[in-house]
């Protein structure tokens, strides 16, 4: 099998992963009610980083309490919270891959229902999935989110994880700041819709020092009046220039919900054209996901300079030793892209695979 360019290592800032498969952040509402890290989720990423991915990503993380997407969502806010995700870390580290973490605030697209809390956005503009009217940031609460990132960095740092993804992508809260579909602020953060990510960045650079950050943002929305490729590639440049190391690709919002996670009947590598862009308007590596379901596949979109790094999340659900049976021409439990795994589309209270009981 001929894997040379999905099998070399890269250096990320010091960091060095020993391949280019990714395990991106996927939300399994597997951690406890507080956000501790549990022997469930130790025992999935575990298995995951014993299947052969160079980094593994674990997410989604909160680092507010009003910006939690679900009930049972990793959190970062206290020392027992970072005790538990050194095990992860560790656990991960220990099973051959990079260990990484995810930081996100679900802005408009969650309920009060779930965190107890008001949603918060840039704009008080209803998702029209969530339905609930947020609250509008003032500069006193955008400052208490931008630091509630940060404290959450440095608290990751802590932890071990040696790369932090900052999630600006699905409409969450930092991707709303982007998308003029979100944000019709007339202030500073709405003539310049890049500035609280950026903020951000700064802001963690300045505490929590050179550790590597990876920004997600999805590269067009499809939604009217969302974002798309032409400004993505700005943001890239300028989320670039503002200190991030990595560009990851995605697309959708909740309101284009089948682009965030696309079913099988899409295609495969649905957007990764929109990686070749952003790849093209940057000069640090990107990663794509979607809808790769070979290495074959994934072998070729990085020898194509279609992107730097791939991202394989639903064929490691269904199988955790995807990367290393692969390897070695062995058969895979392969995802039928039912969505089981998205637990949230179909009422169920996590994530699960019926392709492996064991999830």
């Amino acid at each position: 099998m001929g894997l040379n360019r999905v099998l070399e290592p890269l250096n990320i800032r010091g960091i060095t992963l020993p391949n280019r498969i990714v395990f991106p952040a996927f939300q399994t509402n597997f951690a406890a009610p507080d956000g501790i890290v549990t022997e469930r989720l130790l025992r999935m990423y575990r298995k995951i980083a014993e299947g052969g991915s160079g980094m593994v990503i674990t997410g989604c993380t909160a680092v507010s309490d009003d910006g939690a997407p679900a009930t049972n969502v990793m959190r970062i806010k206290s020392e027992e919270h970072i005790a538990s995700l050194k095990k992860l870390f560790t656990a991960i580290r220990k099973n051959g891959a990079v260990p990484a973490v995810q930081l996100m605030h679900a802005g408009r697209q969650t309920l009060s229902a779930i965190t107890g809390h008001r949603p918060v956005a840039p704009s008080a503009i209803p998702c029209p999935v969530m339905k609930e009217t947020p609250v509008e940031l003032d500069g006193n609460g955008i400052e208490r989110v931008q630091d509630d990132f940060t404290k959450a960095a440095i608290g990751a740092k802590k932890a071990g994880a040696e790369l932090i993804e900052l999630h600006g992508a699905f409409g969450y809260l930092i991707g709303g700041f982007l998308s003029p579909y979100s944000n019709k602020r007339r202030d500073r953060y709405g003539k310049d819709r890049t500035l609280f990510f950026t903020e951000i960045i700064e802001k963690i650079r300045e505490k929590a020092g050179d550790i590597p950050l990876s920004c997600r943002i999805s590269a067009d929305e499809f939604v009217d009046g969302g974002l798309t490729i032409n400004e993505t590639k700005r943001i890239a440049q300028r989320l670039e220039e503002a200190g991030a190391d990595v560009i990851s690709i995605a697309a959708g919002t909740y309101a284009s919900m089948a682009h965030m996670a696309p079913p099988a009947d899409m295609g495969e590598g649905v957007h990764v054209h929109l990686a070749k862009d952003i790849r093209d308007a940057v000069d640090i590596p990107v990663i794509y996901a979607g809808n790769i379901w070979s290495l074959e596949y994934a072998d070729r979109i990085i020898m194509e300079n279609k992107a730097d790094l791939v991202a394989i999340c639903r064929s490691q659900l269904a199988d955790p030793r995807f990367t290393k049976k692969s390897l070695n021409n062995q058969p895979v439990n392969k995802c039928t892209g039912c969505g089981t795994c998205i637990y949230f589309l179909r009422g169920a209270n996590s994530a699960s695979c019926p392709q492996n009981p064991e999830l």
